[in-house]
């Protein structure tokens, strides 16, 4: 158990305190941080700022982050490519529709290079940055595309700046937000727009469960609301231009296994595996938004 109390990686205040105790009883694992990882609720030691409401894992758990996601390999991922790419084309259809004449565009954290490829197919100059060398593989095997294996700032990206960039469900694996905002906020061009999608930890979905919400995870070292994300971006010389809650795309399936976490659906789940209505319903996608994940649309100072 850690024995000092850290400061805030947001604000840097010295007001925090133990919030969550750890509950996994190893050393972490590169499985540990797969994108599908359902253990909801399994996290390390959490610690709250008074100050800036910010929710982090103790520094003393969270070496060796970079190495660990270098090593991740999820095969489950890529089975819900075809509806994870829908949010992708979403997610950048919202950026089009604020910056017009973006040309060119950098996701940082590109997984499988979803969101890449589907820019590409905008007719966009498009680069992604991703530390996993599986799914650096997976990008290039599944869909043509050439990520760059490695962390953001990168020594291939050096002087590039784009009129897009993207960070998506990134910022919450980072020790250190505040400077990953600013060497983001570093790579706009002119007039350029960053987005940022990450959970909201002030959400009714995460008041409601407390700490079995969802995004409560080992992959997870830092949960933000609007407090804490204004104030790192103040820090980083960023502005919260506006924001929205995120949609996403999910075959009925894939919830209602999700939802047998917390409520008693098994029964129906299983039923739906026999009964061929009911399985045809079960594989089609619909939109979701659960209004506990958030978009920032920033700009430079």
């Amino acid at each position: 158990m850690p024995t000092l109390k850290p400061s805030c990686p947001v604000c840097s205040s010295t007001r925090t305190t133990l919030w969550k105790s750890r509950n996994l009883d190893r050393e972490l694992t590169p499985e540990d941080f797969r994108i599908t990882d359902s253990r909801y609720g399994v996290t390390l030691t959490l610690h709250k700022c008074e100050d800036c409401s910010f929710l982090f894992a103790d520094p003393s758990e969270t070496a060796h982050l970079t190495a660990l996601y270098e090593q991740l390999v999820d095969p489950s991922y890529e089975e819900g490519a075809e509806n994870r790419a829908l949010q992708m084309r979403w997610l950048l259809r919202l950026g089009k529709a604020i910056r017009p004449q973006a040309r060119t565009l950098l996701e940082i954290g590109a997984g499988s290079g979803l969101l890449v490829s589907e820019a590409g197919h905008m007719g966009l100059q498009a680069v992604g940055v991703e530390p996993s060398n599986s799914l650096v593989a997976t990008a290039k095997k599944s869909r043509g595309v050439d990520l760059i294996q490695g962390i953001y700032p990168h020594p291939q990206l050096a002087g590039r700046r784009f009129d897009l960039v993207y960070l998506i469900d990134v910022i919450e694996h980072v020790e250190d937000p505040v400077q990953l905002l600013a060497d983001c906020a570093s790579a706009l061009a002119p007039g350029g727009v960053f987005l940022v999608v990450t959970p909201d930890v002030s959400s009714m979905a995460a008041k409601l469960l407390g700490r079995r919400w969802w995004h409560f995870r080992l992959a997870h070292v830092g949960y933000f609301n609007r407090r804490s994300m204004s104030e790192a971006c103040r820090r980083a010389g960023l502005t919260i231009e506006s924001s929205r809650r995120i949609r996403w795309f999910f075959p009925i399936r894939y919830l209602a296994e999700r939802a047998s976490l917390y409520l008693p659906v098994g029964p129906l789940n299983r039923l739906a595996e026999r009964v061929p209505p009911f399985a045809w319903l079960y594989d089609r996608v619909i939109p979701v938004n659960l209004r506990d994940s958030t978009a920032f649309f920033m700009t430079r100072i």
